[in-house]
């Protein structure tokens, strides 16, 4: 009698043995993979994929393996594949997103990783190429936060810590941006782009002393390093020193005679040792190497303008306003000369686009004012005018505020809690959007005990830059 056949049974058993299998050459190609013989590895991804298909960790390890081997078109589809199996696979995930990344599809490298994290938001690196992805779309405040998640979980982080330096610099923070990338320098001193980058937020900071003894170091170590001597240079420049600043630009200029932001950057120093002709030498330089630098066809207007060469510096304000539409300078410049031509009209308009770019600027009101005040308009004289004069008494009151400021944290540091509190008080009295005064005044009142005070100035500081974060608290 013959045996019975059960056709469904066998299926079963073979497709287990398959998976068997499968699961079986998975392990084996983990170890070449561990020992980088990539090409083995891959050899054994291919051969348990051929047996199950589905088997999504040997998907994502093949891809992952691609990669390494270079072939990044192939890790892709792999890693889409692996997604399209599992969506909920964060390791597919993240690696879709970090390679989506590498190779500069940002889009998609964010709606990747965004899943990524949602699956594990714990992991760092996944959250940290999250972070990069936001920056690059503009989203800084969005990387800032996630950023901080990162240094939370991982604080020694160093790559990490540098685009938080350099997220809070842009965000026009650069008092926070140096207390990060100090460390960010201090774990990888070999890193030269953290040393550039702690440098320029010392000049914004105005601790031009320590960003120029920052860049003669880097350059010591690292003579060839174009984007330091560049730095060494504005920060001599933003200090005063104007010959070493000439020096270090010259010798730029012989060294990449081809770059036109040397050209541009002596042209500057130049300039402020009121070398004009010098400065309109090396600024025609830099325009025909480079027509595309708005900021040296702005600079060249504002030497002609100021040599007398009225009609040639109309011609450079307009090219640098073709190249860059929004730079409101070029614009008031532009109204200028058009105003001292008599172009009233023309001049109008420049004055009005140069308001609506920058309105915070006061002499773009007040010019704006001559020229309706000399048309017989006085209401609109007027509104220009006090508009004018309120934003000049608002510089004014900064100004005294920031003063006010540095007053009452000197007194903090001496142990004056009081009086350092009575001082950042004046200093927000003075100027409310000074997000810092009011930060300071939160670690004051936080010192003094004060923890309910201390919690309501630390919430109007973080309205005004979402990026802070409260003080620790202090004996």
């Amino acid at each position: 009698m013959p045996a019975p056949v059960f056709p469904f049974a066998s299926a079963a058993i073979f497709a287990l043995l398959a998976v068997g299998q499968a699961q079986a050459l998975l392990e084996a190609g983990l170890v070449h993979e561990r020992a980088r013989r990539f090409d083995q590895a891959a050899a054994s991804y291919e051969a348990a994929l051929a047996r199950a298909p589905d088997l999504v960790a040997a998907r994502d390890r093949l891809g992952f393996v691609r990669g390494q081997q270079g072939r990044t078109a192939d890790a892709l589809r792999e890693f889409e594949a692996a997604v399209r199996l599992r969506p909920d696979y964060f390791d597919a995930q993240y690696h879709l997103g970090a390679t989506q990344w590498w190779v500069g599809n940002v889009d998609e490298a964010h709606a990747a990783l965004e899943a990524a994290v949602r699956l594990a938001p714990d992991h760092a690196e996944a959250r940290y190429y999250l972070a990069l992805t936001l920056k690059k779309k503009g989203d800084v405040l969005g990387a800032v936060r996630h950023l901080r998640r990162v240094i939370a979980a991982s604080p020694d982080l160093a790559p990490a810590l540098l685009h938080l330096g350099i997220a809070l610099k842009e965000l026009g923070d650069p008092r926070a941006a140096v207390d990060v990338l100090r460390r960010a320098v201090a774990l990888q001193p070999h890193v030269t782009d953290a040393q550039n980058a702690l440098g320029l937020a010392l000049m914004d900071a105005g601790i031009g002393e320590e960003a120029v003894s920052t860049f003669r170091a880097l350059l010591a170590a690292h003579p060839t390093d174009t984007s330091a001597r560049h730095n060494l240079g504005s920060a001599l420049l933003h200090q005063g020193d104007l010959d070493a600043a000439i020096t270090v630009y010259r010798e730029l200029v012989r060294a990449a005679p081809e770059n036109a932001e040397a050209f541009y950057n002596l042209a500057m120093a130049l300039k402020q040792k009121d070398d004009f002709a010098g400065a309109l030498l090396e600024l025609q330089r830099a325009v025909a190497l480079d027509p595309s630098l708005h900021d040296a066809h702005y600079a060249l207007g504002v030497v002609l303008w100021q040599t007398g060469r009225a009609d040639e510096a109309m011609a450079a304000f307009r090219a640098a306003i073709a190249r860059k539409p929004d730079l409101a300078d070029a614009h008031y410049m532009l109204g200028t000369i058009l105003r001292q031509q008599g172009r009233t009209d023309d001049a109008l308009t420049a004055f009005r686009e140069a308001i609506r770019l920058r309105p915070g600027a006061a002499e773009g009101h007040l010019s704006l004012g001559q020229i309706l005040q000399q048309q017989g308009d006085r209401a609109g004289a007027a509104a220009a005018f006090a508009e004018a004069q309120r934003l000049q008494r608002q510089k004014g009151d900064a100004q005294a505020g920031a003063f006010a400021a540095s007053t009452a944290a000197g007194k903090l540091k001496r142990g004056d809690v009081a009086g350092a509190i009575d001082g950042f008080r004046e200093a927000v009295r003075l100027d409310p959007q000074n997000a810092h005064a009011h930060l300071q005044l939160a670690g004051a009142l936080q010192r003094a005990g004060r923890p309910a005070e201390a919690r309501g100035a630390f919430a109007e500081a973080q309205r005004l830059a979402p990026w802070l974060e409260m003080p620790g608290p202090r004996s």
